[in-house]
């Protein structure tokens, strides 16, 4: 940390890091994903992950990682290794991906022969073991060859 320009937005993640500050990297994250790097802010995000007392903060912070890591073509650092998905039950895995894939809650129903209140259980439940509330989000946490690059 000593090394970079105190204050600038590379810094701050190492300061926070140094600090085991889950907080202070998930807000350096955010800084980093805002000016286009998308890396270092998964890479941030993944250290908040191990930083953060908080469990839900913790997942949340995990599953931030994933998703920008895998804007990233291919390019990895160690930390946002380890998929969010496998927090999940393999039901709400299951309902993740198909509505990643863009099916209604009623289709998931309809093809999982299961109420669209069960689905809709499944997905709150998902959401909450993932940090997100945001379906939109849900193909970033997938793998797939026809997602946005960083």
């Amino acid at each position: 940390a000593g090394r970079l320009p105190a204050g600038s937005v590379l810094a701050r993640p190492a300061d926070a890091l140094a600090r085991a500050d889950g907080p202070a990297l998930d807000r350096a994250a955010e800084a980093l994903a805002e000016r286009g790097f998308t890396l270092y802010a998964a890479e941030a995000y993944a250290q908040a992950a191990r930083a953060h007392r908080d469990p839900s903060a913790a997942r949340r912070s995990r599953t931030r990682a994933v998703a920008l890591a895998r804007r990233c073509q291919g390019a990895s650092t160690p930390a946002p290794a380890g998929p969010a998905l496998g927090e999940l039950t393999a039901r709400q895995r299951q309902i993740v991906t198909l509505a990643a894939a863009g099916l209604s809650n009623r289709e998931i129903a309809e093809k999982l022969t299961l109420s669209v209140r069960t689905v809709g259980n499944h997905l709150y439940g998902a959401y909450t073991r993932l940090g997100t509330g945001d379906r939109a989000a849900l193909p970033w946490l997938l793998d797939g060859p026809d997602r946005e690059t960083a």
